[in-house]
């Protein structure tokens, strides 16, 4: 039945009742928008990231936590 689905180990499924019938279907991909990001990704993650560091120091800072490490 995967085969003839076209359903993959990993796929993402969305599952919904109809009746007494439990039915899953594989969940539609997401826009080319969300999976694309080309060249930039790595460096967009690395920003995000320092960005995300930098507020985790700021709130062990503001929590008293020594060192903020």
């Amino acid at each position: 039945m995967r085969d003839a689905l076209g359903i993959k180990p990993g796929t993402v499924m969305n599952v919904h009742l109809e009746g007494k019938k439990i039915i899953l279907e594989p969940s539609p991909e997401p826009p080319d928008i969300f999976v694309d990001l080309g060249e930039r990704s790595e460096q967009i993650l690395k920003e995000s990231r320092k960005i995300d560091e930098e507020r985790m120091r700021k709130l062990l800072r503001d929590l008293g936590v020594e060192g903020g490490d």
